[in-house]
């Protein structure tokens, strides 16, 4: 086995992954895109829930003692809706032990505050330096949802990314560590592509080789390129990159991929 293995640009990687562009866009559209899509939403989101305090309200609301407050302003979030209803965040402030007290607590309760206006007095519940609203339970915004979100679009892409993403590891492997030995072409037939992009359009390969054992073995590459029609014909020998592990497993060298990473293979 080659224990020093060849070097391969990333544009030889690239190519590559054009053999098969289906599987890869498909996995990428449906497994990179939807977790990007999360990321930047539960960054936007957290941010949005952070202009309040975080407080435990089942604890304040059992535990706390009642006092009076003064609201002192009343800010609506119209940037934001959950289910047709704008959060709210309601300042306030409250003396304790002498100290007078500023918080801010948001709600989603359009019809209980609708009537709450700057100086208005409303009943809180205090708990070491922590208060809520009495009778009105704080609006918690929870990135479960987008957590969740991605789950059916990582089933669907997923499959299809781990294939391209194998394709790739196992032909990558043969150029680099492959060992490089001849076959003859028993057929060259030209695969067309798509209309106007020629995605996917290449040479399938069928050839002959030998493995060291003296068995046949018939194999097929997919190669994009195409001075393989010009420079030979069937019957002609070719050079293939075999797997040491696997000699059943080859492929064919492509020649300008070899100029390109300077593997100095003769394909004459």
């Amino acid at each position: 086995m080659n224990n020093t293995p060849r070097k391969v640009k990333f544009s030889t990687k690239l190519n590559i992954l054009k053999k098969r562009p289906f599987p890869m866009l498909f996995g990428f559209l449906f497994t990179l895109i939807p977790l990007f899509l999360v990321i930047v939403l539960s960054i936007v989101f957290s941010s949005i829930g952070n202009d309040t305090p975080e407080i435990d309200y089942e604890l304040i609301n059992s535990q706390g003692k009642e006092k009076t407050a003064e609201i002192t302003d009343i800010e609506t979030q119209f940037y934001v809706k959950i289910n047709g209803v704008h959060p709210t965040i309601i300042s306030y402030k409250y003396v304790v032990n002498g100290k007078e007290v500023e918080s801010k607590y948001k709600v989603l309760e359009e019809r209980k505050i609708e009537k709450l206006e700057i100086g208005n007095k409303i009943e809180i519940k205090e708990l070491n330096g922590n208060s809520i609203l009495k009778d009105l339970k704080p609006y918690d915004f929870s990135i479960g949802f987008f957590l969740l979100f991605p789950i059916p679009f990582l089933i669907i892409g997923l499959p299809f990314l781990i294939y391209s993403l194998l394709n790739l590891k196992n032909e990558l492997k043969l150029y680099k560590f492959g060992k490089v030995s001849k076959a003859k072409i028993i057929s060259m037939m030209p695969k067309s592509g798509l209309p106007v992009s020629n995605v996917t359009q290449g040479i399938i390969v069928h050839y002959e080789y030998q493995t060291r054992n003296g068995n046949k073995i018939i194999g097929e590459s997919f190669t994009t390129d195409f001075s393989i029609m010009s420079d030979k014909k069937k019957d002609d020998l070719i050079p293939i990159f075999i797997s040491n592990e696997n000699e059943e497993k080859s492929c064919v060298v492509p020649k300008l991929e070899s100029l390109r990473n300077a593997w100095n293979i003769d394909f004459e």
